[in-house]
């Protein structure tokens, strides 16, 4: 790939439960926090860029609402660690009790805070004064964000998209794919981030301390989820079990 990866990911149905009641608001709080925590944990354990290890590991990560956007700091041509990073978070979070959407595409990302205005550009910690209120900025922006976040409004469900650009690069061993029809009517791809076998991804659930489980455990505690009010619509139902095993069996 000619730009680094980028990975969307974010909370299922955070608007719908903050809106539904103050417990569910603060299961959606606590959501966002543990995808947060576990994001933090790849970072700093997995992934830190160490200059005596490999410089070149680290990640870029971007928070926007309720979800992030987590980049790479060079262009890599194999997706092992792209994919192994998703999955492992996706099936830490559905075992915490959270439902999650990625979306893999590629792009880059720069500081665009020198051409907002002065005011905006000589503050130094995202935030400027506007009298006793405060407007909070976000400096960065560019291809991995605007990529992947129009991948991920593609399809419905906890699915963990890839841009189809990236499927012709080669999909690491274990690896099993979907093809689906998005709700534009056409044709995508989806990893099946349970039944997928990626030895990185359970080490890095492994050195990060996410929890993990076994393809039954994943699917019990996301039929669980499924059946938690606010009940997530039969098509989101439906889009999530198309692009994982028991909806191919």
């Amino acid at each position: 790939m000619s730009n680094g990866w980028a990975i969307n990911i974010d909370i299922e149905g955070f608007s719908k439960n903050y809106e539904y009641s103050e417990d569910r608001k603060t299961f959606a709080i606590r959501a966002l926090a543990e995808l947060m925590e576990s994001i933090l944990k790849i970072g700093t354990l997995c992934f830190p860029g160490d200059p005596k290890i490999n410089d070149s590991d680290r990640l870029l990560v971007h928070q926007f609402g309720d979800g992030f956007l987590i980049c790479s700091d060079f262009p890599e041509q194999d997706l092992t660690r792209v994919i192994s990073i998703s999955v492992a978070i996706m099936r830490h979070m559905i075992i915490k009790g959270y439902a999650t959407k990625s979306a893999i595409s590629t792009g880059n990302m720069s500081d665009i805070k020198k051409l907002y205005p002065k005011a905006v550009h000589d503050t130094d910690n995202g935030t400027v004064r506007l009298g006793r209120g405060l407007m909070t900025i976000i400096s960065v922006m560019g291809t991995s964000l605007t990529k992947a976040h129009k991948l991920s409004n593609t399809q419905s469900g906890a699915v963990l998209i890839l841009d189809n650009n990236l499927v012709e690069i080669g999909l690491p061993e274990g690896v099993e794919i979907v093809k689906v029809k998005n709700d534009s009517g056409h044709c995508g791809y989806c990893i099946d981030w349970v039944f997928s076998n990626l030895p990185m991804s359970d080490e890095i659930s492994n050195i990060a301390c996410l929890a993990t489980g076994n393809s039954k455990t994943l699917i019990e505690k996301l039929n669980s989820y499924c059946k938690q009010e606010p009940i997530p619509p039969d098509s989101w139902v439906e889009a999530t079990h198309l692009t994982i095993g028991c909806g191919r069996a």
